[in-house]
């Protein structure tokens, strides 16, 4: 059972928009907004239940919930920014693996969520879907091999990527010294050490983002209406984690944007895109884990 959870977990975490498969996780994003046209908050508490269904597969289902502040800074349009600043977000996940033999194990998740202003009930525009399959050859703990290794390949769908279709990757893990690993992929690369059995740093990048409905609109110079706003950036920095017990650990990341996306948006038109300069991002929580 613990190989076949490590590893739904493993593939949730490559994905980072769809979402993570920890037990129970509290965690606060900031970025600041001193080299950017925004101030973006984000306070978010998540859990997952793990279901056996029958030897050797299983299911999760959770929730995760996101409260955003998105402060615009920008004045050069004239547009109203206090319908564009408060966000909340639900997903619903539901997550599905088993192992197909001795090397592959097959995974699935799909995430039905929904992301508003909330400036009245939920409608059918609030509503995303994001989802990936995958198939995982998992050497990182065996003995039969020199050095550990993993491999992940499959196809994703995700909201904030702007492509309406499933794509595929790969994602390889290789252990190459007794304290040394990395992982290359998209959108989830690293560089691993580990200082201690408690702590670990990683230089890693990552993808971020969310995808909101504006529910009553926004006008912007008195003639134009978005109904979307969405940001994408791409992360690149450090990671510290620090593991309390066996299944809890700590973390903190120090990022900055190497890509950013921001967009208020006309059904699949753009209709503005508010400036963005490199700036740095911080995030903090802490979780349970398998």
């Amino acid at each position: 059972m613990r190989r076949l959870l490590v590893v739904l977990a493993v593939i949730a975490f490559h994905f980072g928009q769809c979402q993570y498969l920890d037990l129970a996780k509290l965690e606060y994003t900031y970025l600041p907004g001193s080299n950017s046209n925004f101030e973006y908050q984000r306070q978010r508490a998540l859990f997952n239940v793990p279901f056996k269904i029958k030897k050797n597969s299983y299911v999760f289902a959770g929730l995760d919930y996101s409260n955003i502040q998105f402060k615009h800074k920008e004045n050069q349009d004239s547009y109203d920014k206090t319908n564009a600043e408060n966000f909340k977000s639900l997903d619903l996940v539901l997550s599905y693996t088993f192992q197909l033999n001795d090397d592959w194990i097959f995974g699935a998740q799909i995430s039905p969520s929904f992301n508003s202003n909330l400036e009245g009930s939920l409608k059918r525009e609030d509503m995303l879907v994001s989802g990936l399959i995958v198939f995982v050859k998992d050497k990182k703990d065996s003995t039969s091999v020199r050095k550990p290794f993993r491999i992940i390949t499959g196809l994703f769908y995700n909201t904030n990527t702007r492509l309406p279709f499933p794509i595929p990757f790969i994602s390889y893990y290789r252990k190459f010294r007794p304290k040394w690993s990395y992982t290359i992929g998209a959108p989830y690369s690293n560089l691993q050490y580990h200082l201690t059995e408690k702590h670990r740093l990683k230089i890693y990048a990552e993808g971020d983002g969310f995808n909101t409905s504006l529910q009553n609109g926004v006008i912007i110079n008195d003639n134009l209406l978005a109904n979307r706003l969405r940001m994408f950036l791409i992360l690149a920095g450090f990671r510290y984690e620090f593991k309390i017990t066996e299944h809890i650990e700590s973390y903190i990341n120090i990022t900055r944007t190497i890509f950013s996306d921001v967009q208020l948006r006309e059904g699949k038109e753009n209709i503005f895109i508010p400036a963005i300069d490199d700036a740095m991002l911080y995030r903090i929580g802490v979780r349970c884990k398998i």
